[in-house]
């Protein structure tokens, strides 16, 4: 019989004890307090068939478990107490399976390790008989590496006196750092830090759900499908005759699941906003001129993007595009400048849906080769500076 190893990732000594004496002294269990010393231990490639973490440390051991292969299928709880404000859906989202309410029952608890143990066993199994195969894996074919390599330090090279212009002024224009950093997907759903010129102000970031009716991409919102719930069924519960499952928790009131995983699949997969307050004063005449953009040279050049690609995009656009029928747009190279930009965009024919998009990027991923790549460049090279401010 194998051994079932349980990783308990928890800064409080009380709840850690706790958890070890529900999952039973018949498992190995490793503790740790922080999570630099967990991430040492991972990397030894450790098995693992549980991960328990507390609410300090989840978010980054979720991102560090979910970018590993050897743990990307281990079942990842968060002990969550009781009066502590829900879990954020990003981090929901980014790969943890379920929370774990330390506040109930030692029964309840407990059960809901034991189903996690199991089934984590089911999913080691499987691994064994039918180990996990990803196709279409794609691989920077060798001449578009070099083609990156060889334009990316060169325009680098020439434009330097730009680039620190650009920088000086971005300093003086408003309080910030010179450069945003972004994590985005790219080929095969590799997350890296992808580089611009900062053309917001600071606390852009905090403005974005305040801007989500402003979204140049976002579906028209039927006001028959919102319903304060209370007590009542939400509209979609009603129309199926079924009562709501008010199963989650989203800022500080129940929600519906029905109703909440239809509002999710609802939203558009793209954001971007007309003449949005956020941006900085310099910041407009960054963004239209595609000046902004210069510093994914530096992610060319590491072989983050290449020069023609699809554009990498924001973990939480990336994680809407997982299904087969999109998913494949990740089956191409990363890029500054890809076909989507030069067609519809580049025209001036106005701004295309978000489906649009992603069908042109699979369009891309399909069928790029040199001399698509170069045409791309040149049409780019007239369709810099953007019509409209978005």
């Amino acid at each position: 019989m194998s051994i079932i190893y349980v990783l308990l990732v928890i800064e409080d000594d009380l709840i850690a004890n706790r958890i070890a004496s529900l999952i039973g002294s018949g498992h190995s269990i490793v503790r740790f307090k922080e999570t630099n010393e967990s991430e040492r231990w991972l990397t030894d490639s450790q098995q693992v068939d549980l991960i328990i973490t507390d609410r300090n440390n989840g978010d980054v051991m979720v991102s560090l478990v979910r970018n590993n292969r050897d743990y990307r299928l281990v079942p990842f709880l968060i002990v969550s107490r009781l009066g502590e404000s829900p879990v954020e859906q990003a981090t929901i989202a980014s790969g943890v399976t379920d929370l774990l309410a330390i506040h109930e029952d030692n029964y309840r608890i407990q059960t809901k390790i034991s189903y996690y143990l199991s089934l984590s066993g089911q999913i080691r199994a499987f691994d064994k008989t039918s180990p996990l195969v990803i196709s279409n894996q794609f691989r920077l074919p060798w001449w578009k590496r070099l083609f990156d390599i060889s334009v990316s330090f060169t325009v680098l090279l020439l434009l330097s006196p730009v680039l620190l212009i650009v920088a000086a002024v971005i300093a003086l224009d408003s309080k910030g750092p010179i450069l945003y950093k972004s994590k985005r997907a790219g080929a095969n759903f590799h997350v890296f830090n992808m580089y611009k010129f900062r053309t917001m102000k600071v606390e852009a970031d905090q403005l974005l759900g305040q801007l989500a009716s402003n979204n140049i991409y976002a579906k028209p919102e039927n006001k028959a499908d919102i319903t304060d719930t209370g007590d009542a069924p939400c509209s979609v519960c009603q129309a199926n005759g079924v009562p709501c499952q008010k199963l989650l928790f989203d800022h500080d009131h129940h929600i519906c699941e029905t109703h909440y995983l239809q509002e999710t699949q609802d939203k558009a997969k793209f954001m971007k906003f007309r003449n949005d307050p956020r941006i900085t004063r310099i910041g407009t005449f960054l963004r239209n001129s595609s000046i902004d953009e210069l510093p994914q040279l530096f992610n060319i050049l590491v072989g983050d993007m290449s020069l023609v690609g699809n554009r990498p995009l924001p973990l939480y656009e990336a994680e809407k595009l997982t299904s087969d029928e999109f998913a494949r747009r990740f089956a191409g190279p990363a890029g500054l400048t890809g076909l989507w930009q030069v067609k519809k965009r580049g025209k001036g024919q106005g701004p295309m849906s978000d489906k649009e998009r992603t069908l042109l990027d699979i369009e891309y991923s399909s069928t790029f080769s040199f001399k698509t790549d170069v045409l791309i460049i040149w049409q780019t090279l007239f369709s810099l500076w953007q019509k409209e401010n978005v």
